[in-house]
């Protein structure tokens, strides 16, 4: 996404981000803007006194794509340091508007403010929004709340908020995470498995019986399942010579790229067979914690979150995911 940018006056400055990790762009002042007309009106550094307020313009419009808001937002700076805020807070800069970006400071403390030309005054978020349509209606869906309105919910006890929302969440893990398990009972692996006279018993259910690296993963989307996998053998591993991480003695966690195709691994292969939607903010259900492949296939694929159980082995890939800033939740027994 682009938004153009027209400098007013050949000094003037673009926005910018301070550091890589930010996601605000800071803006700076200019000059003084009337608050009737707009115009210049006013050279700075300019003093705001105290209770007072100064529109400043930065020199530069913007076109900002539609449907994009583009907020403008204080900087935490200047309001701990010098109790400087924005009058309006958030302004929006519209798609439509091609005029020059105005900041409205007020300044909230006791002693004058002087704000230079150049000084980083705001902020501005880009987020994508959508256009709803209104439609008239004869009744709601009903809520907890109903028509509770300002101060309802009260100032210090929480009657449902976070408390009833967690159990809901709780409610759905815990039936996603049982999709999860029925998968992973579907797996073939041979790790661990009983071995008799050179085969593998089956029990009933046409399970290895002993083999414990049953690994079952689920991809879920607005609470529908889009996609299930389990993990499964390749070529290197079979009946007649057993498992290859058991016959070459791998150390668990490592060398994870030998041996069976993990439940995850599997699960996203069914899904790109599928042709499926984006996995923008899907969630990950998979009973064994992901190890550092499956957490690396992960970490560029879209999804918000990853449920685990408590007791997930190995250890070794829920960081790389936390650090990229995907939630982690888990379900304790």
């Amino acid at each position: 996404m682009l938004i153009k940018a027209l400098k007013m006056y050949q000094d003037a400055t673009v926005p910018q981000r301070a550091s890589s990790g930010a996601v605000g762009y800071d803006v700076f002042a200019y000059h003084v803007l009337d608050k009737i007309t707009r115009k210049p009106c006013g050279e700075l550094p300019a003093t705001i006194k105290p209770s007072h307020s100064l529109l400043l313009g930065i020199g530069v419009k913007l076109a900002v794509p539609f449907p994009y808001d583009c907020q403008v937002r204080p900087r935490s700076g200047l309001a701990v340091k010098h109790d400087i805020e924005l009058s309006n807070a958030p302004g929006t800069i519209d798609p439509d508007y091609r005029g020059e970006a105005g900041i409205l400071l007020r300044n909230r403390g006791d002693k004058p403010f002087t704000v230079e030309k150049g000084l980083r005054v705001a902020q501005l978020v880009i987020t994508r929004v959508e256009i709803p349509q209104f439609v008239d209606s004869e009744e709601l869906p009903p809520t907890l709340r109903d028509t509770g309105g300002f101060g309802s919910t009260g100032f210090y006890e929480i009657a449902h908020g976070d408390a009833g929302y967690r159990a809901m969440q709780e409610r759905w893990d815990r039936h996603f995470m049982g999709l999860a398990i029925s998968a992973a009972s579907l797996s073939n692996c041979l790790r661990d498995a009983d071995r008799e006279g050179g085969k593998y018993p089956k029990d009933s259910e046409g399970k290895y019986c002993g083999a414990t690296r049953r690994f079952g993963c689920v991809l879920v989307k607005g609470q529908n399942v889009i996609s299930q996998g389990f993990n499964t053998r390749t070529r290197e591993c079979d009946e007649e010579s057993g498992c290859i991480r058991e016959r070459e003695h791998i150390k668990s966690g490592t060398e994870n790229d030998r041996g069976c195709l993990h439940a995850e691994q599997v699960a996203m292969q069914n899904y790109m067979r599928t042709g499926g939607a984006s996995l923008e903010n899907a969630t990950v259900y998979v009973n064994s914690e992901p190890c550092v492949m499956c957490a690396k296939m992960l970490l560029r694929s879209g999804i918000s979150t990853v449920v685990v159980p408590g007791d997930v082995y190995p250890t070794n890939g829920l960081k790389i995911l936390a650090d990229a800033g995907i939630e982690i939740r888990i379900i304790n027994s």
